[in-house]
């Protein structure tokens, strides 16, 4: 025979009132005289509360979610700014590279490392200044728009950062164009010298002939 022994657990368990079933007026009445402010009856339920845990519990909720939303917005804020920043980094490498970046950095780097290897016997001032001059070369060869925005970047650049070092750096250039100038009208003259030279040397030797 089987027997069941939880059969009769409920003529025996009896719920206090106000716990799962409302309570009497009668009974309400008196649980508001002994509960005080603490005891709160609602749909026939008495809750009983403790106002110092709620005060100090309602205080850490509010902090925490006062820094979370300062976090969420200054999330949102840098979230922005690096957008901006990349669209401003992108539309600001679009406007110097007007040229194909493949195959010309490729060139670029070819005569970089070129430079690299020839002098890699010299000292190291040579070594560090070859493979840029050569590949500054290539570069304005290769990309002759993309060398022209650089170079006026950096002026802009220096002329704001350095203005002294630019402002001799100008002095220079514009030293070394008059020489090229200079030099260039040696040249011409030279060459008229050297053409002139040799139209008589051809007339005397006409004459002998003739």
């Amino acid at each position: 025979m089987t027997r069941h022994f939880y059969e009769d657990d409920d003529n025996f368990i009896t719920n206090k009132p106000g716990t799962t079933d409302p309570i009497t007026p009668k009974l309400q009445s008196q649980e508001s005289i002994h509960g005080g402010e603490n005891a709160t009856i609602i749909d026939g339920m008495v809750i009983r509360t403790t106002p110092i845990l709620e005060k100090y519990t309602n205080s850490i909720r509010q902090y925490l979610i006062t820094k979370f939303n300062i976090f969420e917005a200054e999330l949102e804020t840098q979230k922005s700014a690096g957008m901006n920043e990349w669209r401003d980094l992108k539309a600001e490498f679009n406007s110097i590279v007007n040229e194909p970046i493949l195959p010309n950095s490729i060139y670029i780097l070819t005569a970089g490392l070129t430079g690299s290897i020839i002098v890699r016997n010299r000292n190291i001032g040579l070594r560090l200044i070859t493979p840029l001059v050569f590949g500054g070369c290539a570069l304005k060869y290769f990309m002759p728009r993309t060398f022209g925005n650089l170079s006026k970047e950096y002026n802009e650049f220096e002329m704001k950062t350095v203005p002294d070092v630019y402002k001799q750096r100008q002095e220079l250039i514009g030293q070394l164009r008059y020489w090229r100038s200079e030099a260039e009208v040696q040249r011409v003259k030279v060459n008229d010298c050297v053409i002139e030279q040799v139209h008589d040397l051809r007339k005397k030797w006409s004459q002998v002939w003739d």
